[in-house]
């Protein structure tokens, strides 16, 4: 049985009857119209998948994570037709969170403050396109909801300490799949191969007139790919040095030496700086022995000469950032750019900002006369911070620091707690989201804010930490131990 049941009512087997008889039914339905084999398949496994989600939270929180790591909509679209996934998976997760509670009786858990902080936020920045002096397309906001979504579902599903470990090893393992995938495709040359998807790479500008293979995983963007790899990195961290067991820590480790690769190969300056920042972050949380840190140095070093070609050369170009000379690199005169336009943006309206999702169609506007770029097309704004300030104003900026201060807030009282409590495993846990927010803003330093579920997903699961530390210990096991 997955969960407690009232008396008298057996919901586990009633619920797995009523699962096998719907997937029974829907099957034969569409073997009837003659489909292929393989889609039958596939749709059988799909059903028996949202049954599972629906039976244990466990299975809906993991493939929540895998669905966001993996980017697995985005993929089963673009690379295999298939519609839109993410509507369903948030309805089944919804329809297993409504029956969880109709059958047993037990709610979930308390996710006020963050679908309030979500609410704040979407609505400021829907608010700001009644001051846009432009038509607007309500395309941004839409997808906005539904990636702020994702934090309202994780904050929905983790109401107990082991379906918070599941979904910090749902990332750790999607991001390890998807970074072995990199590996192997850098060090084999496979370019010409994406993977199904997941491999997608393009040759682009590294450095000066030096071009070079760049992989972008399941994005198709090198520079989103390492904010999604160095956002997982600290939880694959976490797991090498926070397993009960020798096995999963170096399952831990074998993930964490495989996403700390990848990120190299995406060639990202950005990820190169929030790699290290979180490293840091890492050893002074864990502080491991004088041999252990040694070891690492020495392994740092010696991986000096085999980084790939330009790595470094390319690093040292973010000290260019701000000049606009003719030998500056091409990449960083277009930064520049960007960051100025969005300045100039939030300089004219500082209140309410030029409209949501509208950056990009005033930058032109904007940049005319800088003398600093000369490409003609619309640009994002390629820096978190400015997106929010120039499209969204003061009230934007107000309402996301509530957004991510709530969480960073939230995790360090949690870790606090927790700690006192006895409760390492959670403190761990709570360190490891803050240093993967960390690596995540630093990112954000350099990069609009597209492919942002991991972040929504990193702020859900945040929220949920500070609210399972809240729990007084003996009621958290006694919880755990009727589930």
């Amino acid at each position: 049985m997955t969960f407690p049941a009232r008396p008298g009512v057996d919901t586990g087997r009633f619920a797995v009857a009523g699962a096998a008889v719907l997937a029974g039914a829907a099957v034969a339905g569409l073997a009837a119209t003659g489909l292929d084999p393989l889609l039958l398949i596939a749709a059988a496994a799909a059903l028996a998948g949202a049954a599972l989600m629906v039976l244990d939270e466990r299975w809906a929180v993991a493939s929540l994570a895998g669905f966001v790591v993996l980017h697995i909509p985005k993929v089963a679209t673009d690379y295999h037709g298939a519609p839109s996934l993410f509507a369903p998976l948030a309805g089944a997760i919804l329809l297993g969170i409504a029956a969880r509670w109709l059958l047993t009786g037990v709610r979930p858990p308390q996710v006020a403050a963050i679908a309030v902080v979500v609410a704040a936020y979407v609505l400021v920045a829907a608010g700001s396109l009644l001051f846009a002096d432009m038509p607007v397309d309500l395309g941004d906001t839409t997808a906005l909801v539904k990636d702020a979504a994702v934090a309202v579902l994780a904050g929905l599903l983790v109401s107990r300490a082991s379906t918070l470990r599941v979904a910090i090893w749902a990332m750790v393992g999607s991001g390890a799949f998807l970074a072995a995938v990199s590996v192997v495709q850098f060090l084999t040359g496979s370019f010409d191969s994406a993977f199904a998807g997941f491999g997608q790479s393009s040759i682009e500008n590294i450095v000066g007139t030096y071009d070079d293979v760049r992989i972008s995983g399941p994005i198709g963007d090198p520079n989103f790919y390492g904010q999604l790899l160095v956002s997982v990195l600290p939880l694959a961290l976490n797991r090498m040095w926070a397993e009960p067991t020798l096995r999963l820590r170096l399952v831990g480790a074998g993930a964490a030496a495989l996403i700390a690769a990848a990120t190299v190969f995406t060639f990202s300056r950005g990820a190169a700086v929030a790699l290290g920042a979180v490293a840091i972050i890492m050893l002074v949380i864990h502080r491991p022995s004088l041999r252990s840190v040694a070891a690492v140095a020495v392994c740092g070093v010696l991986a000096i000469p085999i980084l790939p070609q330009g790595y470094l050369d390319r690093l040292l170009t973010l000290g260019e950032v701000g000049t606009v000379e003719g030998s500056t690199d091409a990449s960083i005169r277009g930064r520049t750019a960007e960051l100025t336009a969005g300045w100039l943006m939030f300089g004219d309206r500082p209140l309410t900002g030029v409209g949501f999702g509208l950056y990009e169609d005033h930058y032109q506007e904007y940049v005319a006369g800088l003398g600093i770029e000369l490409r003609s097309e619309a640009r994002e704004a390629h820096s978190f911070v400015l997106e929010v300030a120039a499209e969204t104003g003061l009230l934007g900026l107000a309402a996301m620091g509530a957004v991510v201060g709530g969480a960073v807030l939230g995790l360090r009282r949690a870790r606090r707690r927790s700690q006192a409590d006895g409760r390492e495993d959670l403190a761990q846990i709570s360190a490891a989201l803050l240093a993967s927010i960390t690596g995540f803003l630093i990112t954000s330093l350099f990069l609009h804010h597209d492919f942002s579920r991991i972040f929504w997903l990193l702020m859900g699961l945040s929220y949920a930490v500070a609210w399972l530390a809240t729990r007084e210990p003996a009621t958290a096991a006694v919880e755990e131990a009727a589930r």
